[in-house]
């Protein structure tokens, strides 16, 4: 019937629906079961984890057994402790002190310094002043000294030492080459002989007026050979003259001249002698040399002292010798002490000494001695 068939539509339906509420129940009892399982796990590790923890409980009352006993033994040093923080803060204010004693010391010091300081400036400024004064009054007594000195300069002979260098010159080569030494000397002989005769006092009744001194050597076992002297009266015998070859007594005279006379015959301006034969003329020359110095007005010539100094000068200055004459030497490039070709072809041949004849024919292959060396140009 159709209320049957409703009936049982409804009771399907109702089946239906409650097939799904069965499935739900199904998964759900599987989900119970599943946490169960899990439940079991987790009991199971809890029940490890009791064990640990029961263990580590154990060990922490025996670590807290040993940390009383610590305490307990550590108990009395507390107040030891306490003690030393407050000798800290003893020691902490002492430190403090002595910064601020230390500090005060500082200035001090920083003060005394800069009054040293101060002192040592005045002081040094004192010395300054006392130093400037001292060299103005040297610089006074200076030129004072200078201008004494020029006026004593005034009050000689213009020249003097020129024209003593001239006499000098003239006496030693008359002396030495145009004064027959042999004559000299038999001169000075007699002069000496007559004073002799004159301070010996002549002796009368003489008892050895006949007698004269004999010499005889020693013996061969005397080492010296001094001879014994006594008195004979007679002629005795008479010695044995040796013949000896006697050497002409004139001998050739060379000239000799040191580089001094050189030099100094440069000074004068004049060309020194280069031969026996004008020694003559040179004598002559510094004769008229010495009154021409003596005509000159101060001034107006350099003195032999001005021309050394000058020599000097370039001979420092210029890296090269100036010769006799007044001219330089070489001059060397870069202040060194190598002369280059140029410079070496650039010297004159007034700079060098004579040291040949000026005598000597055209026809010689060395050149001519210049007879102009060391004199000083007209108007100098």
């Amino acid at each position: 019937s159709l209320a049957d068939e409703k009936k049982l539509i409804k009771e399907i339906d109702t089946l239906e629906a409650s097939k799904k509420m069965v499935a739900e129940v199904k998964v759900k009892n599987d989900e119970l079961v599943t946490i169960k399982n899990e439940k079991g796990e987790i009991n199971a590790e809890l029940d490890v984890k009791s064990s640990e923890i029961a263990k580590i409980d154990s060990e922490i009352d025996v670590h807290t057994k040993a940390l009383d006993e610590i305490k307990s033994k550590e108990s009395g040093s507390r107040d030891q402790i306490t003690a030393l923080f407050a000798q800290k803060d003893e020691l902490r204010s002492q430190i403090t002190a002595k910064i601020g004693q230390r500090n005060a010391l500082r200035e001090q010091f920083r003060d005394d310094n800069n009054k040293w300081y101060n002192y040592q400036r005045a002081v040094r400024r004192q010395k300054q002043i006392k130093y400037e004064e001292e060299k103005a009054i040297r610089e006074a007594e200076r030129a004072e000294w200078i201008r004494k000195k020029e006026e004593e300069e005034l009050k000689k002979i213009p020249y003097e030492e020129e024209m003593a260098l001239c006499d000098y010159l003239a006496d030693y080569l008359t002396r030495t080459y145009l004064t027959d030494v042999a004559d000299e000397k038999r001169k000075r002989e007699e002069e000496l002989a007559k004073r002799k005769a004159a301070d010996v006092v002549a002796v009368t009744d003489d008892p050895f007026a006949n007698f004269k001194p004999v010499g005889k050597k020693k013996g061969n076992d005397d080492d010296d050979d001094e001879e014994e002297v006594f008195l004979q009266v007679g002629k005795g015998k008479k010695k044995k003259k040796r013949q000896r070859n006697k050497k002409s007594a004139k001998t050739s005279t060379s000239l000799t001249l040191s580089v001094d006379s050189f030099e100094q015959f440069g000074l004068l301006g004049l060309t020194p002698p280069t031969s026996v034969e004008a020694v003559a003329k040179s004598v002559d020359e510094l004769q008229a040399r010495k009154k021409w110095y003596s005509e000159q007005p101060r001034g107006s010539v350099k003195t032999a002292v001005e021309i050394r100094k000058e020599k000097e000068k370039k001979g420092s200055g210029g890296g090269g010798g100036g010769g006799s004459g007044g001219g330089g030497g070489a001059n060397s490039s870069g202040g060194g002490n190598k002369t280059s070709k140029k410079d070496f072809d650039a010297t004159r041949e007034e700079d060098f000494a004579p040291l040949g004849s000026s005598t000597a024919p055209a026809s010689s292959s060395s050149s001519a001695v210049n007879s102009t060396w060391g004199q000083q140009k007209a108007g100098t």
